[in-house]
């Protein structure tokens, strides 16, 4: 099969709460985000292989992620583990200053072929 593929890493935000012990209720945010796109293999775009998946990302103060989970599966594992691989990779903008506490944000991996 020879289709042009896109993947799309959207990152903008969608869901970021503040995860401080002393907060009575979520805070949200916005950071900008820079996420590369994961590796597309040919053989899983020969099987028809494509899907959404949505990845929770734990921002720490330095814009960096430590931690990463799928909350939006795909239904194909492979589409799963790379983009929750991906999600690790990602960088964020640095909080404004005076907010240390790390936050969760949603990464989104949109698998197509066009």
């Amino acid at each position: 099969m020879n289709a042009k593929l896109r993947i799309a890493a959207v990152a903008t935000a969608l869901s970021l709460t503040t995860l401080a012990a002393h907060a009575a209720e979520p805070v949200t945010s916005s950071r900008s985000a820079r996420c590369a796109a994961p590796y597309y293999p040919v053989s899983w775009q020969d099987d028809g292989i494509q899907g959404r998946v949505r990845v929770a990302v734990l921002v720490g103060a330095d814009g960096s992620v430590q931690d990463a989970k799928v909350v939006e599966s795909s239904g194909y594992r492979a589409l799963d583990r790379a983009s929750l691989r991906a999600g690790y990779h990602c960088t964020f903008a640095a909080p404004k200053a005076g907010d240390s506490a790390a936050v969760w944000t949603t990464v989104q991996y949109k698998w197509v072929m066009n």
